[in-house]
């Protein structure tokens, strides 16, 4: 999701933090060095240090660039009202030119070991997309934590489709995130009558 803000291109931190959303993105943190990382962003080796002491420290600014632009997304140029406007957004998101994948996903498979801290970032990114869905499915009568956790593997699903075909397929969330949402209704609607 190159989602990197055009403001202020001259100075070199948006610069080296344009060139590895880019490049991580499509590339991966292992693949991409620092070197190509200055090049692209064309910042002499003092500098990127200067605002990035190590890699890890510019793969972690990444990260949380990532997480805020994809909530700043979904609330712009207002909070969805309910949580079928907010899968529509995501629906969009999903299906952009630039998107082949979930940015935190592609991190946890680059970065397998659950204590590794980029993986771990992967992982808080994604509880706090599920604490995001829960609380959208305020109006709701079923178990809330159950249904967001149904929702969020639709949309992982859908990321996950959209890193194996590339642009080439359309990904459907809304249809399938809404069947989700009515099976619960209609399975609660059933206990109750049973």
């Amino acid at each position: 999701m190159n989602l990197m803000n055009s403001q202020k291109q001259s100075e070199p931190r948006e610069r080296i933090l344009e060139a590895a959303d880019r490049l991580f993105y499509t590339e991966g943190v292992r693949a991409t060095g620092t070197e190509k990382i200055m090049s692209v962003s064309e910042v002499a080796k003092a500098t990127f240090y200067r605002h990035f002491p190590s890699k890890d420290d510019l793969v972690t600014a990444y990260l949380e660039y990532r997480d805020r632009s994809f909530f700043e997304y979904l609330d712009s140029p207002a909070p969805p009202e309910d949580i079928h406007e907010a899968l529509a957004r995501i629906e969009r998101v999903v299906n952009r030119v630039d998107i082949i994948g979930c940015p935190f996903l592609r991190i946890a498979s680059e970065y397998p070991d659950f204590d590794h801290p980029f993986h771990r970032i992967a992982v808080e990114h994604e509880n706090k997309f599920l604490a995001y869905l829960i609380n959208l499915l305020k109006p709701y009568a079923f178990d809330k934590k159950v249904v967001a956790a149904a929702l969020l593997s639709v949309v992982d699903g859908g990321l996950t489709t959209r890193m194996l075909y590339g642009t080439s397929k359309e990904v459907p969330i809304l249809s399938p995130a809404g069947a989700v949402l009515k099976s619960f209704q209609v399975a609660r609607t059933q206990r109750r009558a049973g």
